[in-house]
């Protein structure tokens, strides 16, 4: 009976643990720029806004934001600096630094799992990258003009998905070389909008949470969810009077594999259940 107990609580915590690990990692929270002039983060299954604050330097200009722990990089309109801003004060922390060698159409910025920041400029501009404090890491060429600015991009391990130009879809998805080689195109229409019923005119916005893509569309005001393959599984409506801009993935409201707090309760009363057993059964062999 008592070995029982015990792999009954093995198992317990094995399921816990698994449960608080998916929970965590399927987070589809993240922030974007609404109307150029607020900073909001939302929820991408539902489309509610559940936090929400105005840019504190430029604001109705500002056009697309990521950010690195507590701290949120962002663009402007035709600018080619950076500005800072404290995600829990709201405070501005100011320029960062500044973008060089573009066409002068950079406005998206999406960061990697390095914490690194990406622009993936317009026209035949290239894809950068930079580290938080303004040096220059790399620069890789898109095999094809875009029609204006990239407003919508991703990064993740050795990949991005963008789309072809301002508020057009649908999207590619490119390899990224070592060094300063060019990206090669590994996937045309990657996703593409139009599969569901959306206008491409309007995608400029993409996030992805290592589960699902969440690309955004202006002109219908909406969020669509993709799986990991790119395939389209559903949309949440937004605020018909929004313009949301280039979207990032809330990644400090995710722990991936850690398990919430109810779920460590839970666990911790799980190992303390398999202590009293491991000590009655010393006890008993003592005797």
């Amino acid at each position: 009976m008592r070995t029982f107990h015990l792999r009954a609580a093995l198992a317990a915590i094995v399921a816990i643990s698994t449960v608080g690990a998916t929970s965590a990692y399927a987070d589809s929270f993240f922030w974007a720029v609404n109307q150029f002039q607020t900073i909001q983060k939302l929820n991408g299954d539902t489309g509610a806004v559940v936090d929400s604050f105005a840019i504190p330097f430029g604001a109705g200009s500002a056009a697309s934001i990521a950010f690195v722990g507590n701290t949120g990089y962002y663009t402007l309109l035709g600018d080619t600096q950076i500005y800072t801003v404290d995600m829990i004060t709201h405070a501005s922390g100011g320029v960062a630094f500044s973008i060089s060698g573009t066409a002068g159409l950079t406005n998206g910025i999406t960061t990697d799992a390095s914490g690194n920041l990406w622009f993936a400029d317009g026209n035949s501009g290239a894809l950068q990258e930079y580290s938080t404090s303004g040096t220059f890491l790399g620069s890789h060429a898109f095999p094809s003009a875009a029609s204006a600015y990239r407003d919508g991009s991703v990064v993740f391990g050795n990949m991005v998905v963008t789309n072809r130009g301002d508020q057009t879809g649908p999207y590619d998805l490119y390899s990224i070389p070592g060094g300063n080689g060019a990206l090669t195109l590994v996937t045309s229409a990657f996703i593409n909008p139009a599969i569901n019923g959306q206008s491409l005119f309007g995608s400029n916005g993409i996030a992805f949470n290592g589960v699902n893509f969440y690309t955004s569309d202006e002109a219908f005001h909406r969020v669509s969810k993709w799986d990991i393959n790119g395939n389209f599984i559903s949309f949440a409506a937004l605020d018909p009077n929004s313009r949301y801009e280039n979207w990032t993935f809330a990644s400090q409201d995710i722990q991936i594999g850690a398990p919430e707090p109810a779920s460590w309760a839970l666990m911790i009363l799980g190992f303390g259940a398999i202590g009293v057993t491991l000590r009655r059964r010393r006890s008993q062999v003592s005797a």
